[in-house]
Protein backbone atom coordinates (compact mmCIF):
# COMPACT_ATOMS: atom_id res chain seq x y z
CA UNK A 1 0.00 0.00 0.00
CA UNK A 2 1.21 3.38 -0.61
CA UNK A 3 0.60 6.44 1.50
CA UNK A 4 0.71 10.05 0.80
CA UNK A 5 1.22 13.08 3.39
CA UNK A 6 0.60 16.54 3.02
CA UNK A 7 1.18 18.54 6.14
CA UNK A 8 1.90 22.08 7.05
CA UNK A 9 5.04 23.04 7.44
CA UNK A 10 6.62 22.41 10.82
CA UNK A 11 2.76 22.45 12.36
CA UNK A 12 2.40 19.01 12.54
CA UNK A 13 4.39 16.77 15.08
CA UNK A 14 6.46 13.51 13.64
CA UNK A 15 3.97 11.33 16.48
CA UNK A 16 0.84 12.53 14.95
CA UNK A 17 2.24 11.48 11.35
CA UNK A 18 2.87 8.27 12.87
CA UNK A 19 -0.15 7.46 14.74
CA UNK A 20 -2.17 8.22 11.63
CA UNK A 21 0.15 5.66 9.90
CA UNK A 22 -0.66 3.07 12.39
CA UNK A 23 -4.43 3.82 12.57
CA UNK A 24 -4.57 3.37 8.51
CA UNK A 25 -2.19 0.76 8.51
CA UNK A 26 -4.96 -1.02 10.81
CA UNK A 27 -7.78 -0.22 8.39
CA UNK A 28 -5.85 -2.10 5.85
CA UNK A 29 -5.40 -4.91 7.72
CA UNK A 30 -9.57 -5.42 7.84
CA UNK A 31 -9.89 -4.48 4.55
CA UNK A 32 -6.79 -6.25 2.33
CA UNK A 33 -7.85 -3.87 -0.94
CA UNK A 34 -7.05 -0.52 0.26
CA UNK A 35 -4.12 0.13 -2.10
CA UNK A 36 -2.95 3.83 -1.53
CA UNK A 37 -3.90 6.42 1.40
CA UNK A 38 -3.84 10.18 0.96
CA UNK A 39 -3.88 12.33 4.08
CA UNK A 40 -3.58 15.93 3.87
CA UNK A 41 -3.24 18.38 7.11
CA UNK A 42 -3.76 21.94 6.73
CA UNK A 43 -4.53 24.78 7.90
CA UNK A 44 -7.57 27.18 6.47
CA UNK A 45 -7.01 30.57 7.48
CA UNK A 46 -10.34 31.84 5.74
CA UNK A 47 -12.30 30.33 8.30
CA UNK A 48 -12.73 30.94 11.99
CA UNK A 49 -9.43 30.35 14.11
CA UNK A 50 -11.12 27.83 16.72
CA UNK A 51 -11.99 25.31 14.14
CA UNK A 52 -9.27 26.27 11.38
CA UNK A 53 -7.22 22.70 11.36
CA UNK A 54 -8.63 20.25 8.68
CA UNK A 55 -7.49 16.94 7.98
CA UNK A 56 -8.73 14.73 4.36
CA UNK A 57 -7.90 11.19 4.18
CA UNK A 58 -8.77 9.75 0.80
CA UNK A 59 -8.49 5.87 0.53
CA UNK A 60 -8.27 4.07 -2.58
CA UNK A 61 -9.73 0.75 -2.88
CA UNK A 62 -9.65 -0.93 -6.03
CA UNK A 63 -12.32 0.39 -7.89
CA UNK A 64 -13.49 2.65 -5.35
CA UNK A 65 -12.33 6.11 -3.24
CA UNK A 66 -13.35 6.11 0.73
CA UNK A 67 -12.99 9.79 2.02
CA UNK A 68 -13.13 11.24 5.34
CA UNK A 69 -12.93 15.12 6.39
CA UNK A 70 -12.97 16.85 10.00
CA UNK A 71 -12.31 20.45 10.67
CA UNK A 72 -11.65 21.14 14.43
CA UNK A 73 -9.49 23.39 17.04
CA UNK A 74 -6.25 21.00 16.27
CA UNK A 75 -4.67 18.01 13.96
CA UNK A 76 -4.76 15.22 16.22
CA UNK A 77 -8.56 15.82 17.29
CA UNK A 78 -9.46 16.09 13.07
CA UNK A 79 -7.57 13.05 12.57
CA UNK A 80 -9.28 11.19 14.84
CA UNK A 81 -12.67 12.38 13.90
CA UNK A 82 -11.24 11.38 10.27
CA UNK A 83 -9.81 7.80 11.19
CA UNK A 84 -13.31 6.69 13.41
CA UNK A 85 -15.70 7.60 10.57
CA UNK A 86 -13.21 6.10 8.09
CA UNK A 87 -13.46 2.69 10.30
CA UNK A 88 -16.99 2.85 10.24
CA UNK A 89 -17.41 3.39 6.21
CA UNK A 90 -14.83 0.75 5.59
CA UNK A 91 -16.27 -2.00 7.73
CA UNK A 92 -19.67 -0.60 5.79
CA UNK A 93 -18.09 -1.47 2.37
CA UNK A 94 -16.44 -4.79 3.98
CA UNK A 95 -20.04 -5.81 5.00
CA UNK A 96 -21.23 -4.62 1.28
CA UNK A 97 -19.12 -6.88 -0.27
CA UNK A 98 -20.12 -9.63 1.77
CA UNK A 99 -23.48 -9.18 0.87
CA UNK A 100 -23.05 -8.82 -3.01
CA UNK A 101 -23.88 -12.25 -4.95
CA UNK A 102 -21.57 -14.45 -6.60
CA UNK A 103 -23.22 -15.58 -9.24
CA UNK A 104 -22.12 -15.28 -12.94
CA UNK A 105 -23.94 -13.61 -15.91
CA UNK A 106 -23.15 -14.73 -19.36
CA UNK A 107 -24.79 -13.89 -22.55
CA UNK A 108 -23.53 -17.33 -24.22
CA UNK A 109 -26.69 -19.98 -24.02
CA UNK A 110 -25.76 -23.52 -23.69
Amino acid sequence: MTMEFHTAYGKVPEKLVNDIRNEILELSHIYKKISRAEVLLKEDKTILLPVNKICKIRLTVYGDDLQGHARTENFKNSAKEVIKDLKRIVKQHVNKQRELPDVKTSTVKA
